[in-house]
């Protein structure tokens, strides 16, 4: 089973509910979701990243709340650890992004996939969000499931979607925000793709506000941090 496991759940604009970032393990490596603001810190105070055979970084885009202390994370491992970490984007943009805030290329390595031995796949699926950044959900497979993570999203994708209420895909980690945009996906569109009976496998992730309770009185899981 993919245990995905958050450090946080909230957006950009309601930092309580800390960054949504996930984490998960797989065949003794170790895989994080994201790495915003709130990421190092969270992680520098819970992991012993020594004891995994790989660590990588699976960056749905390049905002701060979801990519924001990534360079602290290749410092750290490089300089303390003596580590390298693993980044994975479909877009080297991420790359400049890095070399700006002073990362050299060799304190870390860049691949736009996991590598072909890797315990686990994801197949990135583009989606929605702002117009001067591509941003890419995952549909994660190994453990003898798959999952979708969609990072922030303005839809569900309609493949998705189709697996999803197919049984293909085992549970959703989506973006659910309380109000109606252009870069985020309103909980009300969910509702209107996704039956009653199947909302249960719906994680509401990426709030904006105190909506948890009204989201599962709709019948949605919502993920919850751990403290």
């Amino acid at each position: 089973m993919l245990d995905l496991k958050f450090l946080g759940r909230g957006a950009a604009f309601y930092p309580v509910e800390g960054n949504t970032n996930a984490y998960f393990e797989a065949g003794g490596d170790l895989f994080f979701l994201d790495f915003g603001e709130s990421a190092f810190e969270k992680v520098y105070r819970r992991f012993d990243l020594t004891r995994y055979g790989r660590v990588y970084v699976l960056l749905t885009h390049l905002h701060a709340d979801h990519a924001g202390s990534l360079a602290s994370l290749m410092s750290y491992t490089h300089c303390v650890l003596k580590i390298q970490v693993t980044v994975v984007h479909p877009v080297d943009t991420v790359v400049r992004m890095l070399a700006l805030q002073g990362i050299a290329p060799d304190f870390y390595r860049y691949q736009p996939a996991l590598d072909e031995d890797c315990p686990v796949s994801a197949r990135p699926v583009e989606v929605p969000h702002a117009q001067d950044m591509r941003a890419f959900g995952y549909v994660i497979s190994g453990e003898g499931e798959t999952v979708y993570f969609s990072g922030d999203s303005a839809i569900l994708p309609d493949e998705v979607a189709r697996e999803y209420l197919a049984g293909k895909i085992a549970r959703l980690y989506h973006d659910t925000a309380s109000h109606e945009s252009a870069g985020h996906c309103c909980y009300r569109r969910l509702a209107e793709r996704i039956p009653p009976e199947k909302r249960a496998g719906v994680n509401c992730m990426h709030l904006d506000g105190d909506y948890a309770g009204m989201l599962r009185e709709m019948g949605f899981s919502v993920v919850e941090p751990e403290r």
